[in-house]
């Protein structure tokens, strides 16, 4: 059984095969459907297409497991959700796509547009032209780290002393 999946970004990260199921399930009630069972047994389909196609040395890109969801729902008589499947992931990418424009970078923690304009704007680390050098998780690691930078210059157990 497929253990690993690439991510957009690159990384391989471990395969949820329920995210399957929930991304079914969700495009089956956009259009009225309510049987969780039979989003179990298509997503069952798609892993067993995945274990015949993929292997632990050559594991499946996010958008090639979307692409066989899509042909398990049509080839399964699931038109409806199939095209309520297809026009999620059309608005996903545009989404992302939207806010990797707006940053100059990747959102790489899923923010909100909301929260997006805001670290451009004021929080995320530019060049000399403005323009955002560091992701999201960048900036938190940053913040983090001179956080934690405070606590070896004082006493961390400062607030826990009684007075």
């Amino acid at each position: 059984m497929l253990k690993k999946i690439r991510k957009r970004d690159g990384r391989i990260v471990d395969f949820i095969t329920e995210k399957i199921t929930d991304a079914i399930f969700k495009a089956a009630k956009a259009v009225g459907g309510k049987d969780r069972k039979k989003a179990e047994e298509l997503c069952l389909i798609v892993v067993k297409i995945l274990d015949q196609r993929f292997d632990e040395d050559n594991p499946p890109s996010v958008e090639e497991v979307q692409d066989i969801v899509e042909k398990v729902l049509i080839q399964s008589g699931h038109a409806k959700t199939a095209k309520a499947y297809i026009l999620y992931r059309q608005k996903r990418t545009e989404l992302r796509e939207f806010k990797k424009i707006l940053l100059g970078v990747e959102d790489d923690i899923k923010l909100s547009i909301n929260s997006t304009t805001v670290l451009k704007r004021r929080y995320l680390r530019k060049n000399e032209k403005g323009e955002a050098i560091e992701t999201p998780s960048q900036l938190f690691h940053r913040v983090a780290l001179n956080i934690a930078s405070g606590d070896v210059l004082y006493d961390a157990t400062a607030d826990v002393k009684k007075t």
